[in-house]
């Protein structure tokens, strides 16, 4: 901008003045706060969910105890995990890195937070966890009262206090599937802005994953570097797509990546006080999902090798062991007991994989302390590790690190010699099987439903990250694989910690293999990792150019191609599809647009009777939350002796809602109370979802009378969700 009245070499003068006094500014403590400004959100969305998770898991979740416990945690954590203070030739970068990543990641937040997802209908896990945590926004626990709706249902067999798998009968209460951390963080939103911030808390959760991975990423690669990976992450489909609804994985993704952050460093500064921090984040995520436990077996071991390797003194490397084992453990085990507290059904049909992978940890856990026991002067029981990589070299490190990535391209080489199948012994693979037919039957593909698709895991990646991008992570691992070998401690911290739950998911996912469902067993550790380890690659490949000049080129090559790559899974073009040029709909649509102002369409309807709701599940928990009242669910047809006893049971004449207009004994033909179409993205096998599936919806609604008939309620005016 020209400034007037001033000449020319007054202008210069002041240009320079006012550059000068913000470089200083950049490199006082202005500039510090700004490096510092992404570990304090981190830290901050991690204490939230961590007391919500703690306060829901012994039926006290209220703001007054949730957001005290949340500040009381920042609070003792603010001086302990605080960022360490930048080098003079990296504070204005630092700086500088601080508030792109801040900027970027607040833009990122504002436009998935206008396109966050309406799950509100239980057809997969956001409906219940997203409802689960609308029910806590007003409640102390997930416990939802049944209300008279047990004795309702005795009227015949056909008629339920629950639903399906997601909702599930104890006693006189119900209770919603999973684990409970994620509805208790979600429903903190609910505290500020209703509804809609429930809805769009999960992109909040994202958004602190973008940021823990630029924190974690700075640990290895300059401040500006380190947007490159973080960038990246926050333009793939996957992190996008899983963000927008209340899926669980971002927010283990938040812990885990968090966790990894303490712990490096904790043994960087030789900090008792963050390898413990480490260890409560990698815990926690049990509290998240019901596989937590194998993310927090990698962490377990990558720091027990981490400690044994690095130089510092013996007895604080073991204490260290010691805390962080049994600090992880206490919180892992704690996860495992809230889960089978709040959701006692669904703890029991999983128990047999929840028991495995505690046993698997627990003798772990037992091993790793009795090594760490043996780390004395007299036994020396750490000393192997180091004269094991003394023995070896750099030539044997870079062996070692050569056969990871020799396995790696072998897992991603399978589907040119294998097929995965799985078994059908188990009425659960029984329907899994019959979930995928009807996938394949969809896109034209040959029907076996035994298909798991297990060899193209590696595949799943690159529709997300790209093949460029998966090369060089592979490639990054092998450089990190050789530099732990090398005795650079954390990085064993983040190998162990990356590594078990990718390999365990890369040889058996164990789930349905659509898409972008089946990305979930990586997007908590394997998906930012992987984007770390291209990071690695690529400025470990720049750097070995002989000519500064195109080391500067090709970084700022790759740090452009990074954060572009995922940007080209956005589209895609197929000449002879009936719409050659698709988009990824996870990116472009908002998931489930239009059940929102259904339900609240229906409940509105309703004058404060119980419900009961003729043939349609998914609505179940809608109902039974948004309008708090009890509810029936008939998956046949019920009687009018049936509908009597129901009344006689509540006390009162029940309302009636179905879709299915021919099931209910109506006294008039019925009008429709109600119309709408909900949206959301199809289920496709081997690509991104490029198309969206249009769910219809007519109701019809009515009071039941005295004798049993149903008298329809007068017809509204048609609303149409948009």
């Amino acid at each position: 901008m020209r400034l007037p009245g001033l000449t020319r070499h007054t202008r210069i003068r002041w240009a320079t003045v006012s550059k000068t006094v913000a470089s200083r500014r950049l490199d006082g403590r202005l500039g510090a706060a700004a490096a510092a400004a992404p570990e304090r959100i981190v830290l901050v969305v991690i204490a939230v969910a961590l007391a919500g998770g703690a306060m829901a898991s012994v039926g006290l979740h209220y703001w007054w105890t949730v957001l005290p416990l949340a500040a009381l945690l920042v609070a003792l954590a603010w001086r302990p995990l605080a960022s360490d203070a930048p080098t003079p030739g990296q504070a204005r970068a630092g700086a500088i890195a601080g508030i792109v990543a801040v900027a970027g990641t607040a833009v990122w937040t504002v436009v998935n937070v206008a396109m966050a997802a309406e799950y509100l209908l239980v057809v997969r896990d956001p409906g219940f966890l997203t409802l689960s945590g609308l029910w806590l926004v007003d409640h102390p626990s997930t416990d939802i009262p049944a209300d008279g709706a047990v004795e309702a249902a005795a009227s015949g067999a056909s008629m339920l206090a629950d639903a399906s798998e997601a909702w599930n009968l104890a006693g006189d209460v119900i209770q919603p599937q999973g684990a409970k951390m994620l509805p208790a963080t979600i429903a903190v939103g609910g505290w500020f802005a209703g509804d809609t911030g429930v809805l769009a808390a999960n992109v909040v959760i994202g958004a602190a994953g973008i940021l823990a991975t630029f924190a974690l990423a700075r640990r290895f690669l300059s401040p500006l570097a380190a947007l490159a990976p973080a960038g990246a992450l926050a333009l793939t489909v996957s992190h996008i797509g899983l963000s927008r609804p209340a899926y669980t994985e971002p927010l283990a993704l938040l812990l885990a990546v968090g966790g990894i952050l303490y712990v490096w460093r904790g043994i960087e500064r030789r900090s008792t006080t963050l390898i413990v921090a480490g260890a409560i984040a990698t815990g926690a995520t049990t509290f998240v999902r019901i596989d937590g436990a194998s993310g927090a077996i990698g962490s377990l071991v990558g720091v027990a090798v981490a400690l044994a390797v690095v130089e510092a003194p013996r007895a604080w490397r073991r204490a260290a062991l010691a805390k962080f084992a049994l600090v992880e453990a206490v919180v892992l085990v704690a996860g495992y007991v809230a889960l089978h507290r709040w959701s006692a059904e669904y703890f029991e049909r999983l128990e047999s994989e929840a028991y495995l992978l505690l046993a698997a940890y627990g003798v772990l856990v037992a091993v790793i302390l009795g090594w760490a026991a043996t780390w004395t002067d007299t036994l020396r029981g750490d000393a192997w590790l180091p004269g094991l990589s003394a023995r070896l070299g750099t030539r044997g490190a870079w062996w070692i690190g050569g056969a990871v990535m020799v396995v790696m391209v072998g897992l991603a080489s399978r589907p040119l010699w294998t097929t995965g199948h799985r078994g059908t012994e188990t009425s659960r693979e029984e329907f899994t099987n019959g979930v995928v037919e009807g996938f394949q039957s969809a896109q034209g593909l040959p029907v076996d439903g035994t298909r798991n698709y297990a060899e193209s895991t590696v595949s799943w990646l690159s529709y997300y990250l790209t093949w460029p991008m998966v090369i060089l992570a592979i490639i990054g691992l092998g450089w990190a694989t050789m530099r732990m070998v090398r005795r650079d401690a954390p990085w064993a911290v983040l190998l162990g910690s990356m590594l078990a739950p990718t390999l365990l998911y890369l040889v058996k996912p164990a789930i349905v293999p659509d898409q972008i469902w089946a990305i979930r067993r990586f997007e908590p550790i394997t998906l930012p990792g992987m984007l770390l380890m291209a990071a690695v690659a690529a400025w470990w490949l720049a750097s070995r150019l002989p000519r500064a000049s195109a080391r500067h080129v090709a970084r700022r090559v790759a740090g452009v191609g990074m954060v572009a790559l995922p940007l080209t899974t956005w589209v895609s073009i197929d000449a002879g599809a009936e719409y050659p040029i698709a988009s990824a709909v996870n990116v472009t649509t908002r998931e489930m647009n239009g059940a929102r102002d259904m339900i609240d369409g229906l409940c509105a309807l309703d004058d404060g009777r119980p419900i009961v709701l003729v043939g349609t599940s998914e609505m179940y928990g809608g109902l039974r939350v948004m309008c708090d009242e009890p509810v029936v669910l008939a998956l046949s047809a019920p009687t009018e002796e049936q509908l009597v006893e129901m009344a006689d049971a509540w006390g009162e004449q029940p309302f009636v809602v179905t879709r299915q207009v021919d099931d209910v004994p109506w006294t008039d033909t019925p009008e429709p109370v109600l119309a709408a179409q909900v949206k959301h993205s199809s289920y496709t096998l081997g690509r991104l979802p490029r198309t969206l599936i249009n769910r219809d919806y007519t109701w019809y609604a009515g009071v039941v009378n005295e004798d049993g008939s149903v008298a329809p309620l007068s017809a509204v005016p048609t609303a149409t969700a948009p």
